[in-house]
C-alpha cells in the first residue's frame, strides 16, 4: 500500500502512540481488502460505547480529532440524564455512568460533537456528494451512501475510531464508483391504497432479508417519499440483510434512472401487497402493551409534531411507558414549537438513546410487550431480549392508543 509521507510518520509514531496504534490497524486492514492506497476522510461518526481501555489507547496523545467528528446514540436505551424515568434497572445504571463520564473527557478533549444521534445529517455532519467518510451504525451508513451521495464503507466501531483519529481511511469498498453498482434490482408492485409509514418498513425488511450485503436498487416508489418516509423504507434493510447501499431513482444523486447503476447481471425481484402482510404478521396480533418506542432510527422535528398532536389532552395510561429518540437539537426545536411539552405532559420520555436498545437491552422488568412503528426495533427488541419482551409493529396511531388507554390492534 502506497502511504504519503504524513501518514508514513504516523505509522512510525512521530505523531504519539494513539495514531501509529490506528494507522498500524488501518493499514493491516486496508491491505486484507487490497486497498492501493489510504484516503482523507471528510468526516466520521463514531459510537459511544466501547471497552475504555480501547478507546484511551487509540487517542493517547491525540490532542484534537482531524476531521469532523460526531456521536452515535446513547447505546443500550441508556440516557444519562433520563435513564430513571424511562424506569432503567439501577443496577445497569449504576455501571454505566462512571464509564459514560470517563470516555466524556475523552470527547470533550478531542472535540468530538456530542450530538449523540443515529441520524448526524440532521445536526450539523452533512457531507457532500462524492465524500469518503467513516459513519458507525447500520442506518447511518446506508442513508449517506443512499440519500446523500457521500461515500461510506461499512466499518465496525474499531476500524470507524482509528478513522476519526487518523482522518485517513484505506480505499476500498463504497469508495470505488466501480462498487457502488447494484446486484439487485427490486420493483414495487402497485398496492391500492398506497403505502403507510409501516407498508414501507415492511418492504425494506422483505427486501433486506432478500438483498443480504448486496447494493440494490428500488424502482416503482411513490415520488412523494419525505425524509421519515424514506427512512422508514431504508432502516430494516440492513437489519434483516446487510445493505449498505440502497439506490432509488430520482432520489440518490448517482441514480437518476435504474439504468445508471445496474447492467444486463442484476438480478430482479418484485415485492407486493402479500409481502407487506406476511412481514408485517411476524410483528402482528392484538393484545396489551406495557412500552411504546419510537425513534428508530431518531425522530425528525415533523414525527415530533405528530406524536404530539396524537397526545395533545390525553395521558399514559397506569403502568404504561412512551418512549421516544432523537437527537437534543431537534428537543429543543420541539420545545420551542411547544411538541415537547404536549408529549412530556402525557407522561413520554424523550430521549437521545438508541431506541432499539442495542446492545443490552435493559428494559423495565414489568415491560412485557412493545409496540413501535419500526421494523429495526422491532427485529433488534425481540432478539436482544430472547423472546421475552414481545414486539408489535403498527402505525403510530396504533401503538399511542396502546399505552393511552386501549389495546394494541395491527
Amino acid at each position: 500500500m502506497h502511504l504519503t509521507e504524513e501518514e508514513r510518520a504516523m505509522a512510525s509514531g512521530r505523531f504519539g502512540k494513539g495514531i501509529k496504534r490506528s494507522m498500524d490497524l488501518l493499514v493491516k486492514f486496508g491491505q486484507a481488502f487490497g486497498a492501493s492506497r489510504m484516503v482523507r476522510v471528510a468526516s466520521a461518526h463514531i459510537m459511544p460505547k466501547g471497552p475504555i481501555d480501547l478507546l484511551k489507547e487509540f487517542t493517547e496523545g491525540v490532542e484534537n480529532a482531524p476531521t469532523f467528528c460526531t456521536l452515535h446514540p446513547f447505546m443500550s436505551a441508556f440516557d444519562p440524564e433520563k435513564w430513571e424515568g424511562m424506569g432503567i434497572p439501577e443496577a445497569f445504571a449504576s455501571q454505566e455512568l462512571p464509564a459514560f463520564n470517563e470516555r466524556l473527557a475523552i470527547y470533550r478533549r478531542l472535540g468530538i460533537y456530542q450530538t449523540y444521534t443515529c441520524l448526524p445529517m440532521l445536526v450539523g455532519n452533512l457531507p457532500r456528494k462524492g465524500e469518503c467518510i467513516s459513519w458507525i451504525g447500520s442506518c447511518a451508513q446506508l442513508f449517506v451512501n443512499s440519500l446523500l451521495g457521500a461515500r461510506t464503507n461499512r466499518d465496525g466501531a474499531v476500524t470507524n475510531l482509528a478513522v476519526a483519529v487518523t482522518g485517513r481511511a484505506p480505499y476500498i469498498g463504497n469508495f470505488l464508483d466501480e462498487n457502488r453498482r447494484a446486484q439487485l434490482l427490486v420493483r414495487v408492485r402497485h398496492m391500492k391504497g398506497g403505502l403507510s409509514y409501516t407498508d414501507l418498513g415492511a418492504i425494506g425488511y422483505y427486501v433486506g432479508e432478500k438483498a443480504r450485503d448486496r447494493n440494490i436498487v428500488i424502482d416503482g416508489l411513490p415520488p412523494d417519499l419525505d425524509l421519515s418516509r424514506s427512512l422508514a423504507l431504508l432502516a430494516p434493510l440492513p437489519a434483516s440483510g446487510a445493505v449498505n447501499l440502497c439506490h432509488i431513482p430520482g432520489v440518490t444523486p448517482e441514480a437518476a434512472n435504474v439504468s445508471d447503476v445496474i447492467d444486463e447481471s442484476c438480478e430482479r425481484i418484485s415485492v407486493g401487497k402479500e409481502d407487506v402482510t406476511a412481514m408485517k404478521g411476524l410483528f402482528g396480533g392484538t393484545g396489551p402493551v406495557d412500552l411504546a418506542v419510537f425513534g428508530c432510527p431518531h425522530c425528525t422535528i415533523s414525527d415530533l409534531k405528530t406524536l404530539a398532536a396524537l397526545l395533545k389532552g390525553k395521558a399514559l395510561a397506569r403502568n404504561k411507558r412512551l418512549w421516544i429518540g432523537l437527537p437534543y437539537q431537534t428537543y429543543q426545536l420541539g420545545q420551542a414549537m411547544g411538541y415537547t411539552g404536549e408529549i412530556e405532559n402525557a407522561g413520554g420520555v424523550i430521549t437521545s438513546s438508541c431506541m432499539a436498545a442495542i446492545p443490552d437491552a435493559p428494559f423495565p422488568v414489568s415491560v412485557k410487550a412493545v409496540a413501535t412503528n419500526s421494523f429495526k426495533a422491532a427485529h433488534y427488541i425481540s432478539r436482544l431480549t430472547n423472546g421475552r419482551v414481545r414486539v408489535y409493529v403498527g402505525e403510530l396511531e396504533a401503538c399511542i392508543e396502546a399505552v393511552t388507554g386501549g389495546v394494541f390492534r395491527q
